[in-house]
This record gives structure tokens, sequence and C-alpha cells, in this order.
């Protein structure tokens, strides 16, 4: 399944919200194919399997803001899964159960220090 990628409108991890400033977000979902192919037929056939969807974040770091010290603490801590809802600049939304897969912080010189993160997702994804 395809990618989007898209400019980020905002981003809430639990009850905090993320207002560190705007960012980018690239969001992946897919699907694994099972092959029921007759081995007779020859042409090859599938149906759906599990399907999921992991979302990267690229963001300002602000370690005093309450949303992005909750994002870095889940990775930490090992922490269970928290309500991930990712609004792109177009209106749309993601929101689900996720974990923090990875998180880095990038310091270089006459920049912002920037924060990337991975979402994977667990369970239903709300798409709206």
């Amino acid at each position: 399944m395809p990618a989007i990628s898209s400019a980020l409108a905002s981003f809430k991890w639990g009850s905090s919200a993320v207002s560190t400033g705007l960012g980018t977000v690239s969001i992946q979902r897919d699907a694994t194919m099972i092959d029921t192919t007759d081995i007779a037929t020859g042409p090859r056939t599938y149906i759906v399997g599990n399907r999921g969807c992991t979302a990267t974040i690229d963001m300002f770091y602000d370690q005093g803001d309450v949303g992005m010290a909750a994002v870095e603490a889940a990775i930490n801590s090992g922490a269970g899964t928290e309500t991930a809802l990712i609004t792109l600049a177009s209106g749309m939304t993601y929101s689900g159960q996720a974990f923090v897969q990875s998180f880095s912080a990038t310091a270089s010189t006459n920049e912002v220090v920037r924060a990337n993160f991975t979402l994977q997702y667990t369970g239903v994804i709300t798409v709206g």
C-alpha cells in the first residue's frame, strides 16, 4: 500500500498535545498477502492477511514540552500503548493505539534541534 507523506498540523500522544512546531509525517499502511493459488490452475490468487501501520514524525524538539517529554518517556520506559492522534495539514486524521518504536534527536550547527520518532500502531486504525 502507498505511503502518505504530508505536513503535520498536530500530534497528540495520549492526553498530551505535542506543541513544538510544525513538522512532517510519513504514514505507511501495509497488508500481508496470503497466496491461495491452486497448484493445478496456474494463475495466482491471494487473500488479505494481517494489516499494519507505522508513522514516522519529524518535528522541532523541545524537551520542556509536555507532549514531547511523554513521547520520549514512552521509549525510555518501554511503556505500553497510548492513543496516537495525527492530524495532517489537509485535516485528515489517523488515530489508534501505538507504541513508540524509535526516537532520536538531532542537533546541527545553525539548525533547530529536531526529533524524529516512529510509531508502531497496534489494532484498528481510525482514518477520518
